[in-house]
């Protein structure tokens, strides 16, 4: 099953930046006890064994909320929000991925909750700028989660470029783009998340169909459509980072991925969409 929120049009109230202020440490992470050191523990004797074994039954549950911020940019004011990216790692992925990424109108950033007033300037000195803050949204796992970006159905023709360098495109008439976002476990660092993008094309279809959820069988309207996976990517972030994904310069392209989903027409005037992702994760340690 795919939550689905719509954070494009009226129904978002603009809202000041400062309210999204990621924090410099996750609280709920910072709570964790740790392990005292051999020092601080009482001697123990015969219940060692016994203490082993419930520790052992012990595992840790992530609960993990995403928070999401949109950033309208009028285009003309682009050059003039450029220095927040300098508040921001891009080496956070390697050089292929970022190239696969430039290509197909996509520019991605990982920041610091240190740096936030930093870049909150650097979007304040532009004109005409508007933001919408989302309620946090739970994501369990293995449950991807759905940004729309679209009021309203359209026809669209969208292009993207392959590993192979080759532009391919189609034409989706009654559709809808959306971000899609998962989580998966960074086994090498326990300490981080990682986040996973894919941008997907749908196309609302006649029937149901049956989707298992954690809390049995849910019914859901039937789709069709496209992941595009030249577009998709991996980031991942410890406790205080944000990861910001907006457009690049590529995007100017008629029908490229990144124009199509993160720039838009209003009122005569071309803007482009900045929008920032923090992750908090909460460790609960559960009994098997």
């Amino acid at each position: 099953m795919l939550l689905t929120l719509v954070f494009l049009g009226s129904a978002c109230d603009p809202a000041p930046l400062s309210v999204w202020k990621p924090p410099a440490n996750d609280p709920q992470t910072a709570s964790v006890p740790s392990t005292p050191s051999q020092d601080d523990q009482p001697p123990q004797f015969a219940a060692r064994d016994e203490t082993a074994r419930v520790t052992a039954r012990r595992r840790l549950r992530l609960d993990v909320t995403l928070n999401v911020l949109h950033v309208e940019v009028p285009r003309a004011q682009r050059n003039n929000v450029g220095p927040l990216w300098n508040y921001l790692r891009e080496d956070v992925l390697d050089q292929r991925t970022v190239l696969r990424l430039h290509r197909n109108g996509l520019r991605v950033g990982v920041g610091h909750a240190q740096d936030w007033e930093a870049v909150k300037a650097a979007l304040d000195a532009a004109d005409g700028v508007r933001s919408a803050v989302m309620d946090p949204v739970r994501l369990p796992p293995n449950y991807p989660f759905a940004l729309e970006l679209d009021e309203h159905p359209r026809e669209q023709t969208l292009f993207f470029v392959g590993d192979d360098g080759v532009l391919s495109g189609e034409t989706w008439p009654r559709s809808r783009n959306f971000l899609r976002v998962s989580y998966d476990l960074n086994l090498t660092s326990p300490q981080r998340l990682r986040l996973v993008l894919v941008p997907e094309v749908r196309q609302r279809q006649e029937g149901w169909r049956w989707v298992r959820h954690e809390s049995g069988l849910v019914q859901m309207p039937e789709y069709g459509g496209r992941a595009f996976g030249a577009a998709a990517f991996a980031v991942d972030l410890e406790a205080g980072e944000f990861l910001l994904v907006a457009p690049s310069e590529q995007a100017d392209l008629y029908g490229l991925i990144g124009g199509a989903f993160l720039c838009r027409r209003q009122d005569d005037q071309l803007f482009d969409s900045y929008i920032f992702l923090r992750s908090d994760v909460n460790r609960v340690a559960q009994r098997d």
